[in-house]
């Protein structure tokens, strides 16, 4: 090959003249993992089976006390292996993030597993569709036996902000982003210890169109060890998520009142539930604030306003 075929592979102009580097192909595959020496293998293993070969692994332990550490340098050079004192999931992602190479980014929770052709059908799309930031996927969710525990959550491509906004479609390990995309829209927010990755995907689909393949290609284990955005912490952390004041800005006014407080009114069922009932009144009296035909909230805040 000539020098000048070889540096076109590596630079083009753009429309406006200037010269850029093209962005390599190359996924690199982010598994964040603490203590899951049962789970990591198969994780590991399903990326290995893709069709799509042309990634990197990395591993980042989080902090691991059990066996995580030998299971995963038996993988040798196959796995790029790093270990760090605990700083929580973001924190991990994050560091893993900083210590890869790929133009792209995907995720892989350590108790999940991926369907062989899964990066090869997204990178695919990416081809199609080079405006795209993101591209994710349906994924299956099975129970730790591995029967089949609830239908798959579909999703839409395009500019999703809004559908985004008002439920989250997207699983961590379903998820593969363009580097540059991440570069414009940053990375987890560490002060998040849930809901860390809807508050990534907003802003992203913030920024850029979103692809998304109605096709079970990630397999979500429902883990009862894992962390649950159900309980009462992961909804006020939901709450501080959907409150970022861009999102005030982009999202019409009816739909951010309704989703605000229809957060609102889970929360404070959360508070009444754990005894902590003034708490939950004055969560409940924000959302019918918002939403003064909210009749369901109605209902439970005159039930707790009788007590």
């Amino acid at each position: 090959m000539q020098a000048s075929e070889q540096k076109s592979r590596f630079r083009f102009k753009n429309s406006k003249g200037f010269i850029k580097k093209k962005m390599s192909d190359k996924v690199s595959v982010i598994i964040p993992t603490y203590n899951r020496e049962n789970f990591i293998k198969k994780a590991l293993d399903s990326v290995l089976r893709q069709t799509f070969q042309n990634f990197e692994i990395i591993v980042l332990d989080d902090g691991s006390t059990d066996n995580t550490k030998t299971i995963v340098e038996g993988y040798s050079e196959k796995v790029r292996y790093f270990y760090q004192d605990n700083r929580g999931i973001a924190g991990a992602r994050n560091e893993a993030i900083r210590k890869s190479c790929g133009g792209f980014i995907a995720f892989l929770d350590s108790d999940d597993y991926w369907m062989p052709e899964k990066l090869e059908r997204q990178m695919e799309l990416f081809r199609k569709h080079t405006e795209y930031g993101m591209v994710a996927s349906c994924c299956s969710s099975v129970r730790l036996d591995g029967s089949f525990r609830k239908k798959n959550r579909h999703g839409k491509s395009g500019w999703v902000l809004k559908d985004l906004f008002e439920k989250n479609f997207i699983r961590t390990s379903s998820a593969v982003i363009k580097r540059e995309c991440l570069n414009r829209a940053g990375l987890f927010d560490e002060e998040f210890e849930e809901c860390e990755e809807y508050d990534l995907w907003l802003r992203i689909a913030a920024l850029y169109p979103v692809g998304f393949i109605n096709e079970p290609l990630a397999v979500y284990v429902d883990n009862p060890d894992g962390v649950s955005t159900d309980s009462l912490a992961g909804r006020l952390f939901r709450l501080r998520v959907l409150e970022k004041d861009y999102l005030k800005k982009k999202i019409p006014e009816k739909m951010y009142s309704r989703r605000i407080a229809d957060t609102c009114h889970y929360i404070g069922r959360h508070y009444i539930k754990r005894g902590r009932r003034a708490e939950g009144i004055t969560y409940l009296k924000r959302a019918q604030m918002l939403e003064p035909l909210y009749v369901k909230n109605l209902f439970y805040l005159g039930l707790s306003l009788l007590k």
